[in-house]
């Protein structure tokens, strides 16, 4: 039975994009190792000779590439990339294999690798996975089926629900029936499978929604620049909703820059490997420290992003409703007539025992009575008669551009009609769809002025919004005040371009510290100028700061000149055109919490960090001040 895909994957795919089907082996991008000499032939004699002594030799070494789990950065497992003699002309994979496959070895030559690959992993652990490429040929071959590999993976001290074979296509798969049923053959065993290159060569949608693997590992033609390319952004979108739809897994191959990562991160891919991660080698290699923290710093401004779609313009639709009269559905319909006659409105709410059963809008009302007979048929009747059963009924609490998506999918008849707005299933009151297209545009208009030009950070109006909300709901948090020393004599020596820059490292040195020490939930706004404020919670105040120190302190070190940095100050003219020495810019947190104090409004949380910065610019370098005072002591604050 063939499984057809949806018409849009398939539009996606190989209508709207086009991309470079040439297949790009992930192994030939391990390679390092001494050049053949120029101009030296080989003849197919030659080559095969070389490949049966490698094989017979079992010349053959493994290097292993770390597949990274995007949203911790924690190494899910390695992939086994293979080698041959570093002297040989049949070094690179490329070369190896297509020699193999010339010569009928492939199978011989696969199942040395496989062994080479288990035989040096040593570092694997409980939950990590070893992936194993194999050629799609070598699936149906009765020999492998035999459980060779299965043998020497118990003999390793490994089982196989830690190895992943990972098909790579080097020739067209024609009967996936056939294929599917020897892939179950080693799921049976426990093992998982990968479809390697995704997107390139011979692999598709369709092999994929038939085998329905494990892993999809989208080829490196897709990852490179996708930061640049809308089109292969929508490639990444509905490889994610095919992998949604056959619980798979996406493993992004050949990252190699941060914007790239960035964007494999927001648009939800699981795995990553490539260069920016780490290079193969052995023994297996770590993930640099910067890495981590880049990951980190990425899934913080990804979930910031997507919380603040969640939590639209911070509006409800309770907030903002109308009040309009109430009919029960008893109440005849010349009454209603006489409402819309003597008051101002549209509409008409039909309610039951508090309970909205009904809507009458003006325009509709009037139209009905102005057909042939509509008098003599509506006049006399109840309302309930001529009302709209099915209005458009939405919960207080939700937030206006949902309620907005909602009202504007509505049938071009009642586009305009009132929105009923219910409070634990009671009549509260309406919102008109005019109303609500002003209140969501004003509010959006507010936001965009709102955000800081230099930074993209939220500025003063929501950042006052978000201290009401601590001060009314009175759960515990901590709000860090963050700014610059120094910064205003770097300005004059360095010039305002020099200082923006240093502006927005800082902005990057605050997410990066968030989302490596805090949490989705914490807040980063700009203030102004060098005045940054996050908002936390108590338990997190103490790791942000030292990570934003750490952190700060090595970076801005990139911003001066290096003779600068040798003397650990710069000179620049007072006010009284004197020279006057001002060390390297350091940063300063003043931490307010409400574990030791009561505050009535958000006022109360800027005066106590203002006594606290003082406390803090009394020091030299970067350092952290928390509030340890209590609403009886105000003497007790500490210096970090």
């Amino acid at each position: 039975m063939t499984l057809k895909l949806p018409q849009w994957l398939y539009n996606i795919y190989s209508g709207i994009i086009a991309f470079d089907t040439v297949k790009l082996n992930i192994n030939t991008l391990a390679l390092s190792g001494t050049p053949i000499p120029a101009g030296h032939a080989y003849s197919p004699a030659d080559l095969q000779q070389e490949l049966e002594t490698i094989i017979k030799e079992k010349k053959i070494t493994p290097v292993y590439q770390p597949i990274v789990n995007l949203k911790t950065g924690a190494v899910m497992g390695y992939e086994a990339l293979s080698r041959g003699p570093v002297n040989s002309p049949l070094h690179f994979p490329n070369k190896l294999f297509s020699v193999a496959i010339e010569n009928n070895l492939l199978l011989t030559l696969e199942q040395v690798c496989r062994e080479a690959a288990l035989s040096k992993i040593t570092s694997l652990g409980p939950n990590q996975r070893l992936f194993l490429n194999m050629n799609a040929e070598v699936v149906k071959d009765p020999h492998f089926r035999g459980g060779l590999t299965k043998a020497f993976v118990i003999q390793r001290g490994l089982n196989p629900a830690q190895v992943t074979f990972e098909i790579t296509e080097r020739t067209a798969i024609t009967d996936f029936d056939s294929f599917s049923k020897s892939l179950n053959h080693y799921r049976q065993q426990g093992y998982s499978i990968a479809v390697d290159d995704a997107g390139a060569g011979y692999s598709s949608l369709q092999a994929i929604a038939e085998l329905k693997p494990n892993y999809i590992k989208l080829d490196r033609s897709i990852v490179h620049d996708v930061d640049k390319d809308p089109h292969k952004q929508a490639m990444l979108d509905a490889m994610t909703k095919l992998a949604a739809a056959i619980h798979s897994k996406l493993i992004a191959e050949g990252i190699e820059s941060a914007d790239e990562l960035a964007v494999l991160i927001s648009k939800g891919v699981h795995y990553g490997q490539g260069y920016l991660l780490a290079r193969p080698g052995f023994p297996p290699p770590e993930i640099p420290q910067e890495v981590l923290e880049m990951i980190a710093e990425y899934n913080f401004q990804d979930v910031q992003a997507k919380s603040r779609s969640r939590k639209g313009l911070g509006v409800s639709i309770g907030e903002i409703i109308q009040h309009v009269p109430t009919v029960t559905p008893a109440t005849v319909v010349s009454a209603v007539e006489e409402i819309f006659t003597t008051q101002q409105v549209n509409g008409i709410v039909v309610v039951d025992d508090d309970q909205p059963v009904g809507l009458l809008m003006k325009d509709k009302l009037y139209y009905q009575l102005g057909t042939n007979y509509g008098i003599s048929l509506y006049y006399r009747r109840p309302v309930d008669r001529v009302m709209d059963r099915s209005p458009l009924i939405v919960n207080a609490e939700l937030p206006l551009e949902a309620v907005s998506q909602m009202a504007m999918s509505r049938e071009d008849y009642h586009i305009y009609d009132l929105i009923i707005v219910v409070r634990d299933g009671k009549f509260l009151g309406v919102v008109s769809i005019m109303s609500l297209l002003n209140k969501i545009t004003n509010l959006q208009i507010r936001r965009a002025h709102n955000s800081n030009p230099l930074t993209g950070l939220p500025g003063n109006l929501v950042i006052e919004d978000r201290l009401k909300e601590l001060v009314e709901t009175k759960e515990p948090f901590a709000v860090m005040y963050l700014d610059l020393d120094n910064f205003k004599a770097y300005n004059d020596k360095y010039g305002f371009e020099r200082g923006d820059r240093v502006l927005r490292l800082t902005s990057q040195v605050l997410s990066r510290s968030i989302g490596k020490s805090g949490s989705t939930d914490d807040f980063l706004g700009h203030i102004g100028g060098d005045d940054f404020i996050i908002i936390t919670q108590p338990k997190y105040v103490q790791d942000i700061s030292q990570s934003i120190i750490d952190l700060f302190d090595h970076e801005v070190k990139t911003q001066y000149h290096p003779d600068d940095l040798a003397k650990g100050y710069i000179e620049v003219k007072n006010r009284r055109r004197q020279l006057e020495q001002f060390p390297i810019i350091s940063i300063s947190i003043a931490a307010v919490t409400n574990e030791y104090h009561t505050f009535h409004n958000y006022l109360e949380i800027a005066e106590v960090a203002a006594d606290l910065k003082k406390l803090a610019k009394q020091r030299a370098g970067s350092c952290v001040v928390c509030d340890r005072r209590s609403n009886a002591s105000r003497v007790n604050s500490q210096i970090v």
